[in-house]
C-alpha cells in the first residue's frame, strides 16, 4: 500500500482531468477485490484479494487526499484533514455497528465482503460517471 502511495508522486498525470477517473478505477478494483473474497472459498484467493484491496485502497486515499489538498490554502490543511478524519471515523463506526455488531445486522464475514464490495461499486459508479462527464465536456470545448 505504501509503495503504491509513493508511486503517485512519480507519475506524471493531469490530475484535474483524470483524478476522478483514477478514483473510479481504483474504487472498482477495490469492489472487485471484495467481491472476490465474497465469492471464493479459496484462502489464497482471499489473501490475494486482500493484498489487492489494501494496495488499491491506499492509492485511492492518497489520490483523494491530493485532490482535496490542491484546492486548499496551507492554513486550512489541519482543519480540513482533521474534519475529514473525524467524519470518516464516525461513518466507519456507524457502518460497523450496523453491519457487524449483534445490535445491528450481525452479518457473517462473507456477507460483509458483499456489502462493502457493493459500497465500493456504488462509489466507483459515481466517480466514473462524473469523470466521463468531465472528460466529455472538456473534449467538446
Amino acid at each position: 500500500g505504501s509503495a503504491t502511495a509513493m508511486a503517485v508522486g512519480y507519475v506524471k498525470v493531469n490530475w484535474d482531468l483524470s483524478g476522478e477517473l483514477a478514483l473510479g478505477i481504483f474504487s472498482a478494483m477495490d469492489a472487485g477485490s471484495l467481491f472476490l473474497m465474497h465469492f471464493t472459498d479459496n484462502i489464497w484467493a482471499c489473501y490475494a484479494g486482500y493484498l489487492a484491496f489494501k494496495a488499491c485502497y491506499m492509492l485511492l486515499i492518497t489520490i483523494a487526499t491530493f485532490q482535496i489538498a490542491v484546492n486548499l490554502s496551507m492554513e486550512r490543511y489541519a482543519l480540513m484533514f482533521g474534519f475529514n478524519n473525524f467524519v470518516a471515523l464516525v461513518i466507519q463506526t456507524v457502518l460497523t455497528v450496523v453491519v457487524v455488531d449483534s445490535r445491528g445486522l450481525g452479518l457473517d464475514i462473507s456477507t460483509q465482503f458483499l456489502i462493502y464490495g457493493s459500497y465500493f461499486a456504488f462509489i466507483a459508479g459515481i466517480f466514473l460517471i462524473r469523470s466521463t462527464y468531465t472528460i466529455i465536456s472538456i473534449k467538446c470545448k
